[in-house]
């Protein structure tokens, strides 16, 4: 769905711009050209998707004169195209290819927005007192590394380099619904969405780092091509490569 070749005209809008809300007629298709947007549902605002460039939103006008379901936000600045119904109806109708990246996409967001509507309604039934020595404080409070020890991560998509800091690193992708950000955030480096947001961890114990996977995680974490049983730790040596789902990143130490 990116605008490759097009000619089709961007609208822009600001960091903090509602597109559209709940319940406004919805009569127009977007294509997310450059940026990102987040859906919104309720009085509360609850995030259930994030979207990025090649997204889009507002297949709520494949049904002519239906309401929208959520409200669009804009969380960055961001060029948008916006295709009417008709415009819309005949590209689906000419090209096979379009129709299926879009049900594609479709498919891709409803299960992100399942995913985090489920992780709602956990959250719904667990009891407000959380004890301190919960895991999740235990993760963001991880003890700091000695500034001697330099281990680095290079993530070879964007090329950006990380120093590791903390004795428990964990490596995903941010979770807009729960507010968990990963140590080694990696949601723009995952276009396509297959990683985890919680997918692994390094650790740093005796003097050596550990790769581990951590349940949940769907599409695999590996080490040099071998595939990591989840929650058994994996010695790290230099130049090492992890490759979580299809994101390589090299180990240096």
């Amino acid at each position: 769905m990116a605008r490759k070749g097009s000619k089709r005209r961007t609208t822009p809008y600001k960091k903090g711009d509602i597109i559209y809300n709940v319940g406004d007629k919805q009569n127009n298709f977007y294509i997310i050209d450059k940026g990102e947007v987040q859906i919104l549902l309720g009085d509360n605002q609850v995030v259930l998707a994030t979207l990025g460039t090649g997204d889009f939103f507002g297949e709520e006008s494949l049904n002519e004169n239906q309401n929208a379901a959520y409200t669009i936000e804009v969380l960055e600045d961001s060029e948008i195209i916006k295709i009417s119904y008709s415009s819309l109806k005949e590209m689906m109708n000419k090209s096979r290819e379009i129709s299926l990246k879009i049900l594609k996409k479709l498919s891709d967001k409803n299960l992100e927005i399942f995913n985090n509507l489920l992780n709602l309604k956990t959250k719904s039934v667990t009891p407000e007192k959380i004890p301190k020595t919960s895991v999740d404080e235990e993760e963001i409070t991880s003890e700091k590394l000695s500034p001697d020890i330099k281990a680095y991560l290079i993530i070879q998509r964007s090329n950006r380099i990380v120093q590791l800091t903390k004795i428990t690193t964990f490596l995903g992708r941010r979770d807009y619904t729960t507010g968990f950000i990963p140590d080694v955030d990696l949601t723009k480096e995952d276009e396509e969405k297959y990683i985890s947001r919680k997918h692994s961890k390094i650790t740093y114990s005796d003097g050596k780092f550990f790769l581990s996977e951590e349940s949940g995680a769907i599409n695999g974490t590996f080490l040099n091509g071998t595939k990591l049983n989840t929650g058994v730790k994996y010695e790290l040596n230099n130049e090492d490569e992890a490759t979580l789902c299809h994101l390589n990143i090299i180990f240096k130490y």
